[in-house]
């Protein structure tokens, strides 16, 4: 059985209340101004430091081009509470999760002694408001597996292996989710750790195999068509050729098993 936290959760939600908030104190970097209370100067240090390579990183993996560069009054903004129950008394309905993002106003909001805050937090949620500049703010066209496959691809890349040889047993006891079953997952709607943990695996794989069977630019023409045309299965036919989803399904699932 793969080990692994599933605890955070990429959610759209208002900021203002934080922001109008007179407590918050500011530090800044060249891209992201972090607003804290009485977190340590290292913490911000490494935290601004890690959030400035995974900026770079990020875009690197996927093959963008940057032309939002968030400088200035356009940095991004990290919230940074105190205490884990600080930001779970923010985040009632989600008290399982140690991050979420505002992906409009490219803000993210987790606290001191949140667990992978450095490693995976900071990575997963930049991902997510990265991938959202190239694929469209508000396309429909753009599942929640795509979306948290993209996060989480930048949060796994050291556990690829122990991944697939998890789904490998997965997809050979035939208790896999297939495409049909991640289109209409809905992540708030289930209390099944398992399957959630499976639907998170599972999107991470699907954008490792897009990403490193097919190369950087196939994957930068699929978003762009994605975001033009709003349409997976007509995105997926023009970058790879798929003529269905079920045919995408069997390519994903054959590099798995091979």
């Amino acid at each position: 059985m793969l080990k692994s936290k599933l605890l955070i959760l990429f959610i759209f939600m208002p900021v203002v209340v934080f922001a109008q908030n007179p407590d918050w104190r500011e530090f800044k970097s060249t891209h992201f101004v972090v607003l804290y209370q009485q977190a340590p100067e290292g913490l911000l240090n490494q935290l601004t430091q890690k959030a400035e390579e995974y900026y770079n990183e990020i875009t690197e993996d996927f093959g963008f081009n940057r032309f939002n560069f968030w400088t200035w009054d356009n940095r991004a903004k990290i919230y940074l509470f105190d205490t884990q129950d600080q930001y779970r008394n923010a985040h009632r309905d989600l008290d399982w999760s140690i991050g979420v993002v505002s992906i409009g106003n490219k803000s993210i909001q987790s606290y001191t002694l949140a667990p992978g805050l450095l490693d995976n937090v900071m990575a997963h949620e930049l991902a997510h408001i990265i991938f959202r500049e190239m694929v469209g703010f508000n396309n429909p066209a753009v599942p929640l597996w795509l979306d948290e496959g993209a996060a989480s691809f930048q949060e796994r890349r050291s556990k690829s292996q122990s991944v697939k040889n998890y789904l490998v047993s997965k997809i050979k006891a035939n208790i896999f989710m297939d495409i049909n079953q991640l289109n209409s997952f809905d992540l708030r709607q289930t209390e099944d750790k398992q399957k959630v943990e499976l639907f998170y695996l599972e999107a991470y794989s699907i954008l490792d195999y897009l990403v490193k069977r097919f190369g950087k630019d196939k994957f930068v023409f699929f978003c762009q068509d994605l975001r033009d045309r709003k349409d997976l299965a007509r995105a997926l036919r023009s970058a790879y050729s798929f003529d269905s989803l079920g045919e995408f399904e069997a390519g994903w699932k054959a590099y798995i098993l091979q």
